[in-house]
């Protein structure tokens, strides 16, 4: 499969590192290369292994052959969990729909899938869709299953104490997943509303997801971004939470399901299908923690329950997730003024071109309606 050059410019774009020596770097930031090497065919997504519980499938009208969904994911993380609940508690199989969940490794990966047309769907940073379009890539964003920035900052440094006034990171260094993702843009802004200059007053380190930990234990970072259940994890073994980006950002687009304009037109029956079971999944998650701990269980079956259940409850208190897929507009446009704020966009787009809460909202009257 070969790009076309709108393709190869979008991703250029997405994947230009933005600050040079004044953050620090990680030598795994190269990844861009690895996205223009998927898009072309030399490298490909792995494709998700965790096999679903047994359901009863109550509707008749699916003893006909299920249709064939993919969705790229950016990572396998826990705060995909109403994902794997869909998946696993049998939501799409009760649509008709047999959802192949691939991981792309990466915001960029996975929203590359989906430009290059190996994915229906994907499921990461919703700014990239903004982004995107102004390069000419028409996609729409269906639905947030994210709509908190889902991070805490930890420590293993007893003498970095709590805070909440981002004045707290001079002198600091903290580990972020890669530009341009959020995590990393919600970082730099912090940094200059307080008025630090990066690689002055305060660093940025730049790691791969996963590599966190490693950045704390290792004294290259004073303090690390890190997504649940490894917040729970490194509880355990004696960090601290010094920092909580939910508390201090409020309601901000995080996570999104993003389309594109020719799948939502030319199979709106599908996408109607997969929002539906998505909502009923979220809904799930909202009334059912043992259940839910349960399906994460199996599919982090490394990681205690006991972790995964204080990891969910601790999600679930921050309101990393929301009521209802519907996309809410003031957490959007709070996360495009920052995508402006550090240069990302030009300008705030059109949110009618780039949202479609349609199938969203006709989820939600099905399932009130039952």
């Amino acid at each position: 499969m070969f790009l076309s050059t709108y393709q190869q410019s979008i991703f250029r774009s997405l994947l230009a590192p933005r600050i040079k020596s004044t953050s620090i770097r990680s030598p795994h930031l190269s990844s861009g290369l690895l996205v223009i090497a998927m898009l072309i065919g030399l490298t490909g997504c792995s494709s998700e292994r965790h096999q679903a519980p047994q359901t009863t499938d109550k509707n008749p009208t699916n003893q006909t052959a299920a249709e064939k969904v993919v969705i790229n994911q950016a990572f396998e993380n826990l705060l995909y969990i109403c994902l794997y609940v869909a998946k696993d508690g049998g939501f799409f199989k009760e649509q008709g729909l047999d959802v192949d969940i691939q991981t792309g490794g990466g915001d960029a990966q996975a929203f590359a899938a989906l430009t290059s047309g190996k994915a229906d769907f994907a499921q990461g940073d919703p700014a990239f869709v903004a982004i995107s379009s102004e390069k000419g890539w028409n996609g729409k964003i269906l639905g947030m299953v994210v709509d908190r920035a889902a991070l805490w900052g930890v420590s293993l440094k007893k003498t970095i104490k709590p805070f909440s006034d981002p004045e707290g990171f001079r002198n600091l260094t903290v580990a972020t997943f890669p530009e341009p993702n959020t995590s990393y843009v919600i970082q730099k802004q912090l940094d200059q509303r307080a008025h630090l200059i990066l690689g002055k007053d305060t660093k940025i380190l730049q790691t791969v997801y996963g590599t966190e930990a490693a950045a704390l234990k290792n004294g290259q970072a004073d303090i690390a971004q890190m997504l649940e259940p490894n917040v729970s994890l490194m509880e355990k073994e004696g960090a601290d939470i010094v920092f909580s980006y939910p508390d201090v950002w409020g309601p901000i687009a995080f996570t999104g399901i993003t389309a594109s304009e020719k799948t939502v037109k030319e199979k709106p029956k599908m996408v109607q299908k997969f929002v539906n079971a998505y909502e009923k999944a979220l809904q799930y998650v909202h009334t059912n923690l043992e259940g839910t701990t349960d399906i994460a269980a199996k599919r982090f079956p490394n990681i205690p329950r006991p972790i995964l259940k204080q990891a969910l409850t601790r999600a679930m208190k921050a309101k990393v997730f929301p009521e209802h897929l519907v996309v809410d507009k003031t957490a959007w446009q709070k996360l495009l003024q920052i995508r402006i704020e550090i240069g990302d966009l030009q300008k705030m787009p059109d949110d009618t071109k780039l949202i479609d809460n349609s199938f969203a909202e006709k989820a939600v009257l099905d399932q009130q309606s039952k």
